[in-house]
């Protein structure tokens, strides 16, 4: 063989590796999604479903969307034994993150997996060990901020009755808009709770408040705080065990409109 045919085999070899090795690298287990969440870069929603990246400072589906790069939905879904939503816009394994008067309702089988293989560190503690930083950076703000507004809203079933109702209408009548009369009130759930940590982004709150009623309308709630208190005790137990001396306020109720004797 002369050596420009040598060359151009060898040409064509790393052409074929090359290629081969192309496809998605993105992590293929939990464990290995944990170990990625470093090497995120940008957010693989799209425009349309995440108008602004804020990177690790964004709420929940900045978070979602910016794994995306790491670890893909479809993957993910191939781990589940049961599909993720009994009802809502989510249809045949697509999310629709944008729909104005519906929400998915999670399947509860799907819950009862979900909150014990998202935490494969629980069980592993090298993989702990391993991920701690990457919980600190990634994970503990918003696992925090949602942790203390389930034990605020647990805490009074009343007040949680009367805002699913109000919060359901407003959803079926595609008024849940993110700073409007319903929601806007979400922003001061967390009131008066005093605890050693650094506090919540308000628009965290307003957001997991919203969740959180979501999750007690499909019945998941107890299901989900199971799984964030595993997530907890597993990366954050002295932080858990502070909030537990801490007295938690009740959530703050409406006040009622302000009529100027101005208006009609």
């Amino acid at each position: 063989m002369t050596r420009s045919r040598t060359l151009g085999l060898l040409a064509f070899l790393v052409a074929v590796s090359v290629a081969a090795g192309a496809g998605d690298t993105r992590a293929t287990t939990i464990a290995d999604a944990w170990r990625a969440l470093p090497r995120i870069s940008g957010q693989g929603c799209g425009d349309k479903d995440l108008v602004f990246d804020y990177e690790t400072g964004g709420g929940m589906r900045n978070f979602f969307c910016r794994a995306l790069t790491v670890f893909g939905w479809k993957t993910f879904l191939s781990l589940a034994p049961v599909s993720p939503f009994q009802s809502g816009p989510h249809q045949a394994g697509s999310l629709n993150l944008n729909s104005k008067k519906q929400f998915g309702r999670y399947n509860p089988e799907f819950v009862r997996w979900a909150s014990n293989a998202l935490v494969p560190g629980a069980s592993d503690p090298a993989l702990r060990e391993q991920t701690l930083k990457i919980y600190k950076v990634h994970v503990q703000p918003l696992a925090r901020t949602y942790w203390a507004i389930w034990l605020v809203l647990s805490g009074d079933t009343q007040w949680v009755a009367a805002e699913r109702r109000q919060y359901i209408a407003a959803v079926r009548a595609g008024e849940a808009d993110a700073f409007g009369s319903t929601l806007d009130h979400y922003h001061n759930t967390l009131e008066g709770l005093e605890v050693g940590w650094e506090g919540s982004d308000v628009n965290h709150v307003r957001s997991a408040t919203a969740w959180w009623l979501r999750r007690f309308e499909d019945g998941t709630a107890p299901l989900w705080a199971e799984g964030l208190e595993k997530l907890l005790r597993t990366y954050d137990a002295a932080w858990l065990a502070e909030l537990q001396k801490t007295t938690i306020p009740k959530p703050p109720r409406r006040k009622q409109e302000q009529k100027p004797e101005y208006r009609r």
